[in-house]
């Protein structure tokens, strides 16, 4: 038998072919369908092949689909019942025997034989559908590139996978050497935010540096459209559908989801509601101005007679600037938008200071989730000692950390050395080795505390710049992004978590600054994974060589983000499960060529993660999916592969290289013309963002009546009518002051009646 699969929305549905055995309905589990019995044969037959007819041009509209929305909060699927069934007495053994896909042109068995019993169970349904043995022996031999390309990229540790651009550190004393076929289109596009230390690490692995006149939020591609990578401001989210393919930025649309401070409050506000303080507790209670004034004039007064303090921060704002603390009600702003946040009174001193520390994340990927904290950071200590008296609060030096703040102060003492526990900066890395020698603290708990901090962080945005990613991006290798989150300890070393930068300042004032971003800057360039772009000239690259160079530049099909149809079957059937040892059990059974691409790009990134840990997804986060605004199909199969293969890391990337070796990783669907028309030109972004020009305040309104084309024409009778009035003296009612001028003459007639009875009287 040989039946074709087809999904119309959520539902699934089996369709015999001609010259097929019976089939029996396959359900999802939810509930049992019992087969009918095999009735008289019925036009209906011909009904059949039409609503075949509508499937198939239904999956040729659909063959290009994107992945089903991560956004949806429940997966309905309901199995077509009206199925035609064999009532033969010849006894069957199974239900299904073969399932034709398209999935790398092979025929789908199924790894079990259904008895004629029901489809009872997920496993039974995945099994039916889905298992296909991909474990396939192929050629694992790659070839060797020229040495002049060798030494300036990163071969991957998968065939028939282009090799990576690689970055070396700003510091570096002899360039990398790259082609000139290559280096002629390793344009950067500068910004004015672009940092010193990013500009030297380009410069050093043979970039060049371009500029533009217009700024990159303004027009990011009008006069320089070659360029393959740009560090600059955030944009707005219409904005990314601007960015080619080959292009790299690094910010993902939605990101101020976490980076202004009111929506970071708001959206762990509502995790916090739903799986309670104990978990989402990691930010102190904030307010967010004037929405919420009632509310804070409430908690106010409770804790008035405590003298609590309290501190106002812009709600998107950086550096320090407008931050104070505060202890009456009179200080508080009643009109202008800001953020009430109660104040840490108690956090954890070292030498009698105050400090914070800057983290700095990377995110790679928004779906799947992705997530890597670097090692090292900064720890930032307020100038003057601490003190909690009130007196004390107008003191900028003693309550703020932040050092474009504290380095104005007359005691403010830099560190020149990263590796001494003196000044008013120090390295993450020399901080936690003084806690752990001098206080005897237990930095590794503190650690694991911090990473869930920051997984939290991430998590309470990711559903808003996931949806904007989906809508506005149209390549996986188009974003990724740097985040530099600040985070308090206190008293008892909780960290508590104060904001987060979209844009974290790289500027090296200092040796420690320059040792803690120089390497930062080469590893997140390195993770993003630049690939040599598609316009190279590869017959300039190969003269008397025998090797092939086909596979050197950027491939799009590795990043695609549409999906085939049977690929979006999986999707939907392993999102719909709930059980979670049950998709860990079978969802790496059916391995799709969008499966495999997404899993070598996460193994390309961890070869190469030199100082920079990935906290998500790893064994032990399954328990932050359920976090998440939805079921996502991508972090499910991380989760499931990091279970299997996190112990034995050789043994999956051996099973993807095999993979890899037959092409299998390239099957992508073709991009549909309807996404190529959608995209915006550099010109309409330009003129999305210039302002229109509104009429002066003095101009006069439009009228909305019709103004007369003619001159205004007076008959015989009109003109007699003027004649009467300047005889009597009356005054002229004009259509515009008529009602005017008659409370007027009103007010004149009975003045006059007043004054005639007064001199009858």
């Amino acid at each position: 038998m040989v039946a074709k699969v087809c999904v119309i929305g959520y539902g699934v549905t089996l369709s015999p072919h001609k010259d097929s055995h019976p089939v029996r309905p396959i359900n999802s589990g939810l509930a049992q369908t019992k087969p009918k019995p095999k009735k008289k044969p019925k036009p209906k037959v011909k009904v059949m092949k039409t609503v075949n007819q509508s499937v198939i041009d239904g999956e040729i509209d659909d063959y290009n689909s994107r992945s089903p929305s991560p956004d949806v909060d429940s997966w309905q699927m309901d199995t077509e019942t009206d199925i035609h069934t064999d009532t033969s007495d010849k006894p069957r053994t199974d239900c299904v025997n073969k399932i034709t896909t398209k999935l790398n042109g092979t025929i789908v068995s199924p790894k079990k034989n259904i008895q004629k019993g029901k489809i009872n169970s997920d496993k039974d349904l995945i099994e039916a559908m889905h298992y296909i043995s991909l474990h396939k022996s192929g050629p694992t031999t790659k070839d060797t590139l020229p040495d002049s390309i060798a030494s300036c990229t990163r071969p991957s540790l998968f065939p028939r996978v282009p090799p990576y651009l690689k970055f070396v550190r700003h510091d570096e004393t002899s360039p990398l050497k790259i082609p000139p076929a290559i280096q002629k289109h390793l344009k950067w596009k500068l910004t004015t935010i672009t940092p010193i230390v990013v500009k030297k690490t380009l410069t050093n692995s043979g970039f060049r540096l371009i500029k533009s006149e217009c700024d990159t939020a303004e027009c990011p591609q009008e006069e320089t459209l070659d360029w393959i990578g740009i560090w600059g401001k955030h944009m707005k989210s219409l904005m990314f559908r601007a960015i080619k393919e080959g292009q790299k930025m690094n910010h993902f649309p939605g990101t101020f989801q976490i980076g202004r401070k009111d929506r970071l409050w708001r959206n762990l506000q509502k995790l916090s509601a739903k799986y309670g303080v104990s978990e989402f507790g990691i930010m102190p209670k904030t307010y967010v101005l004037p929405h919420d004034m009632k509310i804070l004039k409430h908690e106010w007064e409770k804790h008035v007679a405590n003298d609590e303090r309290w501190i106002i921060k812009p709600p998107a704002s950086a550096r320090g600037t407008g931050i104070k603390v505060v202890s009456r009600w009179a200080q508080i702003p009643k009109k202008r938008p800001v953020v009430v946040q109660r104040y840490v009174s108690r956090p954890y001193l070292i030498n009698g200071s105050k400090f914070d520390l800057r983290l700095y994340v990377l995110v790679t990927s928004v779906h799947p989730l992705r997530i890597y904290l670097y090692h090292d950071g900064l720890a930032r200590f307020a100038s003057v000692k601490y003190n909690d008296e009130l007196s004390s609060l107008n003191d900028r030096y003693m309550h703020l950390t932040n050092y474009s703040i504290n380095r104005l102060s007359k005691n403010y003492t830099p560190n020149e050395d990263f590796a001494a526990c003196e000044g008013h900066k120090w390295t993450l890395d020399t901080l936690f080795q003084y806690l752990k020698t001098e206080k005897a603290v237990d930095t590794e708990a503190l650690w694991e505390s911090i990473k869930d901090l920051v997984i939290k962080t991430i998590i309470s945005g990711e559903g808003s710049i996931s949806a904007l990613t989906k809508a506005n991006v149209g390549s996986r290798y188009n974003c990724y992004e740097l985040f530099g989150i600040d985070v308090l300890l206190d008293e008892d070393l909780k960290p508590w978590l104060l904001e987060v930068n979209i844009s974290p300042s790289l500027h090296s004032a200092s040796p420690l600054d320059i040792h803690v971003k120089g390497p930062l800057v080469s590893t997140v360039l390195n993770l993003a994974q630049f690939h040599v772009p598609a316009r190279t000239n590869l017959d300039a690259l190969q003269p008397g060589h025998d090797c092939k160079l086909d596979g050197l530049p950027y491939d799009s099909r590795l990043y695609t983000v549409y999906l085939s149809k049977e690929e979006r079957d999986k999707h939907l059937i392993y999102t719909n499960i709930e059980d979670r040892q049950t998709y860990l059990r079978e969802i790496l059974n059916t391995l799709t060529s969008d499966d495999v691409r997404s899993l070598i790009c996460a193994e390309d990134e961890l070869r190469v993660c030199d100082g920079m840990e990935r906290i998500f997804p790893t064994a032990n986060t399954h328990r932050y999916l359920t976090y998440l605004a939805g079921p996502r199909y991508y972090n499910r199969l991380f989760d499931a592969w990091e279970t299997r293969y996190s112990g034995d890391r050789h043994a999956g990337i051996s099973l993807l290289q095999r993979l890899c070796a037959t092409g299998y990783h390239l099957e992508a669907p073709p991009v549909p013309l309807k996404r190529a028309a959608a995209e915006l030109s550099a010109l309409d972004c330009r003129m999305m963002w210039t302002r229109r020009r509104r009429p002066p305040r003095h101009a006069p309104q439009r009228r909305t009546c019709p103004r007369p084309t003619a001159p205004r024409q007076r008959t015989q009778q009109q003109q007699q009518q003027v004649q009467q009035r300047q005889q009597t003296q009356q005054p002229r009612f004009a259509c515009a002051g008529r009602s005017r001028r008659r409370r007027l003459r009103s007010s004149r007639e009975r003045n006059t009646d007043l004054n005639m009875n007064r001199q009858k009287t």
